[in-house]
């Protein structure tokens, strides 16, 4: 959402949206010289580097520069399944989790496997395959609704459910597919939150069944808008959802939103920013992703 924008003129946007935190995305080369000033408001969630299919950066450097920008996280993918077996590329993933685990731990830094397509950790459940075979204080992941519109989708409250207490944060984005002019299996692109595969309304529930009160992430790349309109809509999107608004984002009528909690047992619990005194235990906090170079 924010890639390409200079880091004061995006702070200067996420704090007038009222966004409490910031997904840091930054070139493979990036010094920790070089590094942008971050303002004292906004807090770093966690810090990847690009491109964001792989992890172009060695252990040590990435948990350097998140520790220099004061992030409690770094971002790491699982491997491409192109050229290689699936076997392969999970081993590859544990090696690469198990490496940055070390790196970030004796920083007190927490390393986050993305949920993300085209890797070997497209779904959840294949997700947990590697996370379970770690300390989930140590090993967390980021939860990619948007992600699964394109591949690796498993209903949402299985999904939170198998990765419980791994769960640190949740990027949300959407895909609308159409069919291809150039042959008969049906392409993809970026849409806003209110147009697409992704049901967020849906996933509002089935966060809030799972009691969660980690980040959630917009990584909206929908192209046509501005930034700062795109942050401003996902925000009353987001507001909306969790404030349980009927017809936010539930596509299929003959799809139960709940199979067996009524509205009026479900507590209500707003999105909003949070304010110097919130912590985890009271808020789900936003931050606006994507802030880079």
């Amino acid at each position: 959402m924010l890639r390409g924008m200079p880091s004061d003129d995006a702070l200067e946007l996420i704090t007038r949206a009222g966004y409490s935190g910031v997904h840091c995305e930054l070139p493979a080369t990036e010094d920790v010289r070089d590094l942008p000033h971050l303002r004292d408001e906004v807090t770093v969630t966690c810090v990847g580097f690009a491109p964001d299919d792989r992890n172009p950066v060695a252990p040590e450097h990435a948990a350097e520069v998140a520790e220099s920008l004061h992030a409690s996280n770094v971002r790491v993918c699982g491997a491409s399944l192109a050229g290689q077996s699936y076997q392969a590329a999970f081993e590859a993933t544990l090696r690469t989790c198990e490496a940055f685990s070390r790196a970030a731990s004796k920083r007190g830094l927490r390393t986050l496997l993305h949920q993300r397509w085209g890797t070997v950790t497209a779904s959840a459940s294949q997700m947990y395959r590697v996370l379970e075979r770690f300390d989930p204080r140590e090993v967390g992941c980021i939860y990619d609704p948007g992600s699964m519109t394109i591949e690796g989708y498993e209903e949402y409250r299985i999904g939170l459910e198998i990765l419980g207490r791994y769960v640190a944060d949740v990027h949300v984005a959407n895909t609308r597919h159409f069919p291809s002019a150039h042959g008969t299996v049906w392409q993809w692109e970026w849409s806003p939150l209110s147009d697409g595969l992704m049901d967020l309304q849906r996933l509002a529930r089935a966060l809030r069944r799972a009691n969660y009160r980690g980040w959630i992430t917009l990584a909206d790349r929908c192209p046509g808008p501005s930034a700062a309109a795109l942050l401003q809509a996902d925000r009353r999107m987001l507001a909306q959802a969790f404030d349980d608004l009927e017809g936010i984002g539930s596509h299929n009528p003959s799809r139960p939103l709940d199979d067996h909690v009524d509205l009026a047992e479900r507590a209500i619990r707003d999105i909003h920013a949070a304010t110097a005194d919130d912590t985890a235990e009271n808020a789900i906090e936003v931050s606006a992703g994507g802030l880079g170079r």
